[in-house]
């Protein structure tokens, strides 16, 4: 129904589109969640105090800044997060002209869109929860803008409201259910991937520039779930390989695949060479989405999990970018060793100081050259120097245009980034190859899943040597400074979000975890290949397309039925003889006589008997036998109940539907 709409109605549709966008606040920007709750505040007042739409060059403004913010805040209109946050605050606007609960439902029915758009940035049990919560405010908040006749005192959320709500959603689950199950799995990737051009983020990032960062955000999300085949490996082997930088231009390295673009053809290893030392360890990993085509594994991995390559330089790629939940396999060999000999494009890349600039350290890993000579007292003095006077900080000061020569020598504080970048530009000067590698270590410890969680605050660098005879050995400058970093996880060492993990709530958090991690594993991970699985005691092992199209239908069609027989009233189900009643309404209602909310079965007869003369005798007779049976009390006879059923049942309508009689006027004399 339409009309105007009241005022606790529009606080309502505000409070409901405010509830859906506020799912998507956590990778908002801030200045564009303070544009479009502006907005809201905007909408609020002018219909407070205007009880009207705005005018078209307020509504113009508005729209002109909500672009320009999400413009200047996310750089362009298109992809996930844009298109996502212009569908917010178009919504936003929409409040400024609604003044008619049609606008009211439009709005609505948009909010619910914006709600399963959350989804795009994740499928765990929070988001799923949270989208489950705003979608039973949304439908409680419709289903009363299409009463006949609204109360204007009060906002519409009552509980019958909201459990109505609930209940629709409900009846909607053995549909999805029903569609989860059959509708054929898409690998395709459907977005892109997110970006951040202002503050660094824990994370894994395909170029490094620590000079540039003036502040580090501890992010304690999980970026990927381990179990382990065997006994949890020691703090010092729980390194987690990923990129490998090899080229370095003065400020930031870079170039993760050098090796494959530079590589000529008499330097071409087809496979990447790695001697194990030591016993291998198994262990399955589950990856966050990424939107990136990298892996993780234990340093070193030893081969390549199913649609991934092992690239020379022991980096893990994906056949495609991960853009959702990823489960693979992987053994690593911790004790090794990696590529004892050196190709020449390979030391060229390795040994690149990149533009001139520098001087100090340049001067500093000549003297070791000279007087050490040797690559490992080169490390370890190196090593020594941090070990001095240096502090680790997740807010270290900007650096000058010589970045490694103002860290060493004046700030003397930084991150991992910093002495991974130092320790490796240090050693390329001294001459010895060297590399600086990406990933992420340590992890905590989930006690109730017995799996260990690494979060994007364990991101991490170090660097690599190459020692003849011994090939690349890893050499982690943070440890000097730093020590307790390497011995536990980030958030355990630097006062991270829950570093204590004890007691109850540390307890809570795990069951939480583990929650979030079986959710991956039966639902996001749902492919094509446990779908099959899945079917296969149906008979649709091998299914193809169009078997599961049928599979599909016939599955709709016993949710439809299972939905309808839950949606029937209550009652009804439980009165076989209120049923027969209502099909004896919904066939008198079929030929133009339905019965008003405030008619009585006697009353109700009276009035249908006189529009259908030719029915009127089974119309009474069935009314007078339903009043008996179920109003006079005690106890009915069998017989007698089951022959009115009957009689329902069989009851049609076969007269016509007789003309309301007017009064004559008499002719003037």
């Amino acid at each position: 129904m339409n009309g105007a709409l009241p005022w606790p109605w529009f606080v309502a549709t505000l409070l409901a589109l405010a509830a859906a966008i506020g799912l998507h606040v956590r990778w908002m920007p801030m200045p564009l969640v303070a544009g479009i709750l502006a907005t809201l505040a905007l909408a609020w007042a002018w219909r407070r105090r205007r009880q009207c739409n705005a005018p078209g060059w307020v509504r113009l403004l508005a729209l002109a800044g909500l672009v320009a913010l999400v413009v200047a805040t996310l750089g362009n209109l298109f992809g996930r997060e844009a298109g996502s946050a212009l569908l917010a605050a178009l919504l936003a606007l929409k409040l400024l002209e609604t003044a008619q609960r049609r606008d009211a439902r439009v709005t609505l029915a948009g909010a619910a869109f914006l709600a399963m758009c959350g989804f795009f940035f994740g499928q765990g049990p929070t988001q799923t929860v949270g989208a489950a919560l705003v979608l039973v405010l949304l439908m409680a908040t419709l289903v009363e803008l299409s009463r006949p006749a609204p109360v204007a005192a009060r906002l519409p959320w009552s509980t019958p409201a909201l459990a109505l709500g609930a209940r629709l959603l409900a009846l909607g689950a053995p549909f999805g259910l029903a569609c989860f199950l059959f509708f054929p799995r898409l690998s395709a990737p459907m977005w892109g991937a997110p970006e951040d051009a202002f503050q660094g983020r824990t994370g894994i990032s395909d170029t490094m520039d620590p000079g540039g960062l003036s502040a580090l955000a501890l992010d304690d999300t999980p970026a990927m779930r381990v179990r382990f085949d065997g006994a949890l490996p020691p703090p010092e082997q729980r390194y987690w390989r990923g990129l490998v930088f090899w080229t370095f231009d003065g400020r930031a390295w870079g170039g993760s695949n050098a090796i494959s673009s530079f590589r000529t053809l008499r330097d071409f290893r087809p496979t990447p060479v790695l001697e194990p030392r030591g016993p291998s360890i198994r262990h399955t990993i589950t990856l966050e989405p990424t939107d990136q085509r990298w892996l993780f594994a234990l340093d070193a991995p030893g081969i390549a999990p199913e649609d991934a390559s092992l690239t020379t330089d022991f980096q893990l790629r994906a056949r495609d970018p991960v853009t959702t939940v990823r489960a693979y396999a992987a053994e690593s060999f911790p004790q090794h060793r990696m590529q004892p000999w050196l190709s020449p494009s390979e030391r060229y890349l390795a040994t690149t100081l990149g533009p001139p600039g520098n001087p100090q350290s340049r001067a500093l890993a000549q003297r070791w050259r000279e007087e050490l000579g040797d690559a490992r007292q080169i490390a370890q003095a190196a090593l020594a120097l941090f070990n001095s006077d240096f502090i680790y900080s997740l807010e270290p000061p900007l650096l000058a245009a010589d970045a490694v020569d103002d860290f060493l020598f004046t700030t003397r504080t930084g991150f991992c980034e910093h002495y991974a970048s130092a320790f490796a530009f240090l050693m390329r000067a001294a001459g010895i190859p060297a590399r600086v590698v990406v990933g992420f270590q340590g992890g905590y410890w989930n006690a109730a899943g017995n799996y260990l969680v690494v979060a994007n605050a364990d991101a991490h660098a170090w660097t690599e040597i190459w020692i003849e005879g011994e090939g690349w050995v890893r050499f982690d400058p943070t440890a000097a400074v730093a020590p307790e970093r390497v011995q536990s996880s980030a958030r355990e060492a630097f006062g991270g979000v829950a570093a204590d993990r004890r007691g109850w709530l540390g307890m809570l958090g795990d069951r939480w975890d583990l929650a979030g991690y079986w959710w991956n594993q039966a639902v996001v991970q749902f492919s094509a290949l446990r779908q099959r699985q899945l079917l296969r005691p149906l008979g649709l092992d091998d299914a193809s397309g169009q078997q599961l199209a049928i599979a599909l239908v016939v599955a709709a069609l016993a949710a439809l039925g299972f939905a309808l027989w839950a949606a029937a009233p209550r009652h009804a189900r439980r009165d076989p003889l209120l049923a027969a009643w209502h099909r004896i309404g919904a066939a008198l209602a079929a030929a133009g006589l339905p019965r008003a909310p405030h008619e009585g079965p006697a009353s109700y007869a009276a009035r249908v008997s006189a529009a259908l003369p030719d029915d009127a005798a089974a119309i009474s007779a069935l009314s007078r036998d339903f009043t008996t049976l179920r109003y006079a009390g005690g106890e009915h006879d069998a017989t007698r109940v089951a022959s009115f059923l009957r009689e329902a049942a069989a009851f049609r309508v076969r007269g016509r539907l007789r003309a309301p009689a007017t009064k004559r006027r008499r002719a003037p004399s």
